[in-house]
This record gives structure tokens, C-alpha cells and sequence, in this order.
């Protein structure tokens, strides 16, 4: 019975994490959404909701803890608990970035000014949201393979957001921008920054992942 108490607590953490993991997905697709239609009452929802993701990280968090205190866990469910406990802090930062942009959509209160071709910036928010999305599933699926892609994958999204850093300093040295514009421009660069760091979470979820299931340690971002 003891045996059977504890596979069920392993598998209700392991639910728990892919719920949290949702709900901070939900938040991405959210903000995203909300940044494209200049949504000022999608962005506020989006910062209200990040109260259930913090609620999610305690109480995951202290469900590991009750584990390792009184199972004593070996092994792969070893890996799995520490992976778990890891993991939901990269989620609780993909939450907090997602709160960042959504502030800066309400302070804007205004439709976002892209000062670079609007295609690049486009790509990099979909590289971000699916990076996102899937770093839930590697976890839920145990997914190596995928988890391995993630690198490659932030490289892209690195040079994308380095390209428009580029680009959107250019407007700057070439005098493109009026005064009262220089205000929303840095909105959109910090925009981005939060961007790319949320595609940096989800390597790391990614990364964690394949320790999880193989024992292998890989750099974290």
C-alpha cells in the first residue's frame, strides 16, 4: 500500500507541473494575442491571472519537498522530483516576463509601434509561443528527442531578437525617430528582451527534461 501511495503522489506532481505549465502557456498565448490587437483588458487579465501561477509554484513545490522528506526517492523518480522543482521556477519566470509585457501594453494603451520589418517580429513571436508550448509536452511525454531540438531552436529566436536590436538602433543613429516616439520604441525593445528570455525558460525546461529521463546534465540558461 505504501508503494501504491507514493506512484500516486509521483503522478499527481507530475499533473500538477503539466497544469501549471498550461496555465503559464495560456498567459503566453494570451499576451501574445493581446500585444498583436493592442488589447489593454486582455494584458490586464494576463497580469491578474499570474497570482494562480505563483499559486501552482508553492503549492508544487511543496509537494516536492513532502516527497523527498518522507519517500526518500532513488534513481529516475529522484530525477523526476528535482526536475519538477527546477522546472516550475523557469515556469514561474516565463509568468513574470508575460506580466512584463503586459504592463507595458497597459502603459502604452495604444496600438505597439514596430519599428522593423513587421515579418521579423512576427517570426519571433511564433518561434516564442510554440518553443513555449512545446517544452510542456516534452515534459507531459518525456519527449528527449524534441527536448534536444530546443537549442537550435533558440538560436533562431536569438538571432531574430538580435537582428531587430539591430535594426531598431539603426532608426536611432540614422535620426528616423521623432522625439515622442523614442518612449515606445524602448516599450518594443523590452518587448523583445522579455521575448527572448521567455525562449530561454523553455530551453532550460527542455534541458531539464532530458536530464529527467537520461541522467544527462546539459547547460542552463
Amino acid at each position: 500500500m505504501p508503494r501504491v501511495r507514493y506512484v500516486r503522489k509521483l503522478k499527481e506532481l507530475r499533473q500538477n507541473v503539466v497544469q501549471m505549465g498550461t496555465i503559464t502557456v495560456q498567459s503566453v498565448e494570451e499576451v501574445l494575442e493581446a500585444l498583436t490587437a493592442s488589447d489593454v483588458t486582455l494584458a490586464e487579465h494576463v497580469i491578474k491571472n499570474d497570482d494562480l501561477i505563483d499559486k501552482c509554484d508553492r503549492k508544487i513545490e511543496s509537494q516536492c519537498m513532502m516527497l523527498l522528506a518522507l519517500e526518500q526517492p532513488m534513481a529516475k523518480d529522484l530525477r523526476v522530483i528535482a526536475t519538477s522543482l527546477k522546472m516550475i521556477t523557469d515556469l514561474e519566470r516565463i509568468g513574470d516576463f508575460t506580466v512584463d509585457i503586459a504592463e507595458e501594453i497597459v502603459s502604452m494603451g495604444k496600438p505597439i509601434r514596430i519599428p522593423v520589418p513587421l515579418l521579423e517580429f512576427s517570426e519571433l513571436v511564433s518561434e516564442v509561443k510554440s518553443i513555449v508550448a512545446d517544452s510542456i509536452e516534452t515534459y507531459e511525454q518525456g519527449n528527449v528527442e524534441k527536448a534536444r531540438t530546443f537549442e537550435s531552436r533558440d538560436d533562431k529566436i536569438d538571432s531574430l531578437y538580435k537582428e531587430i536590436v539591430r535594426e531598431t538602433v539603426g532608426t536611432f543613429v540614422e535620426g528616423q525617430c521623432s522625439t515622442e516616439s523614442v518612449a515606445d520604441i524602448a516599450s518594443f525593445l523590452y518587448i523583445t528582451r522579455y521575448l527572448e528570455r521567455i525562449g530561454d525558460h523553455a530551453v532550460n525546461i527542455g534541458n531539464r527534461v532530458c536530464y529527467m529521463e537520461e541522467g544527462e546534465r546539459r547547460y542552463l540558461k
